[in-house]
């Protein structure tokens, strides 16, 4: 499972186990996808020091967003943002969908392939997990889904997180 968080990007590897007690990291995130992939209309990367977001919108009317922060700790979030109201659906149905987005987007290369994996993890945690609480689904490695809704649009947000506490 640990190793999971390796197929996040190059960077991650050295991020991960590079950064020492010093208050500046040499490590950077990279980009986990691009404008060339099926399904993405328009794309965006911008990064700043051990910080990202990377936006895309995909031609399922989905906006998705990614922040990323690498060093110590490694912490990427998920933002799916889509048209609508949402907040009728039960707690279950937006832990079971997060799984389901990243296996739609483990489709689009073989460099997004591995988040497939992580799908399922998901999805074999989902029983013991509650919206807007966070899940150790290993030493270390954390994962945590929660919605913002409102009556324009819904938010499925999933952070995988890795850290030392």
């Amino acid at each position: 499972m640990r190793n999971l968080i390796l197929y996040f990007g190059g960077a991650f590897l050295l991020a991960l186990f590079g950064c020492s007690t010093a208050p500046k990291c040499p490590y950077k995130p990279e980009p986990i996808f691009s404008q060339d992939l099926p399904h993405v209309v328009a794309y965006r990367f911008e990064r700043q020091g051990t910080q990202s977001l990377e936006s895309l919108l995909l031609d399922t009317q989905v906006l998705l967003e990614i922040g990323q922060e690498v060093c110590r700790h490694t912490r990427q979030e998920f933002r799916f943002t889509v048209s609508g109201d949402y907040s009728r659906f039960p707690d279950s149905l937006w832990l079971k969908e997060a799984a389901r987005q990243l296996v739609f987007l483990s489709t689009f290369s073989p460099k997004q392939a591995p988040l497939k994996a992580w799908a399922d993890v998901l999805e074999a945690a989902r029983p013991a997990m509650r919206l807007g609480e966070e899940k150790e689904l290993q030493p270390g490695v954390f994962a945590q889904v929660d919605r913002i809704v409102s009556p324009e649009q819904s938010v499925l947000i999933l952070i995988l997180a890795q850290r030392e506490d």
